[in-house]
């Protein structure tokens, strides 16, 4: 099996390694951590017993990656990057999450500890669901959004590429997300909202300039 590394040892790369690190064994040995990646200044340091190391540095087999950042246009320019060089994008799925059946998931998605994946849906490519969120039955979520801690994607739901969704927030059965659109803490979408849109609030209303 290729090496395994984390691409990000900020605050979510130490969450990965500590979720990881509480699965059951077979999942701990598939994802045995040899390295976080970082272009960073932290790239020649240590993390928790683990070398930090710029992309450029990297020696050996191309690697199985992950990435832990949640900025959806860094982890698009970071993912493109990667599988240039011939890098793999892998799914990370905790013990502890709630699996439906037939969910389609994408190459780099991460499906965090007392998640909720329903029967049917499909989640793109390197996506983050972090703890405790969930995705409805039929629902769509585009390639490198990142749903933050406790977000409900209700049935029926369409997001597009590239959404942030702040902690907490909820989107009503059958709505869409536009591409690039970002929800803030909290915030409950009753609506459809537009690309590139920035929302909050309960009910959620546009913030941005247009």
């Amino acid at each position: 099996m290729k090496p395994f590394v984390i691409i990000g040892a900020g605050g979510l790369g130490r969450e990965l390694l500590g979720w990881i690190a509480n699965c059951r064994q077979e999942t701990q040995e598939r994802f045995k951590v040899e390295a976080f990646i970082s272009e960073g200044e932290d790239a020649g340091s240590v993390c928790h017993g683990i070398p930090v190391i710029h992309p450029d540095d990297w020696q050996g087999l191309a690697p199985r990656f992950i990435i832990a950042i949640a900025d959806p246009p860094e982890k698009k320019r970071i993912a493109l990057a990667m599988v240039g060089r011939g890098w793999t994008a892998e799914i990370f799925i905790h013990d502890s999450a709630a699996i439906g059946l037939a969910p389609r998931i994408g190459a780099g998605t991460v499906i965090c500890p007392h998640c909720r994946i329903s029967s049917d849906c499909e989640i793109g490519e390197h996506v983050l669901v972090n703890s405790g969120s969930g995705v409805g039955h039929d629902a769509v979520v585009g390639n490198y959004s990142s749903l933050l801690g406790a977000v409900s994607v209700n049935g029926n739901v369409t997001v597009g590429e590239g959404v942030l969704f702040g902690a907490g927030s909820i989107v009503f059965p059958g709505k869409k997300v536009g591409n690039w659109a970002k929800i803030g803490l909290g915030s409950v979408i009753l609506r459809n909202v537009p690309d590139n849109a920035t929302m909050f609030g309960n009910v959620a209303q546009r913030i941005d300039s247009r």
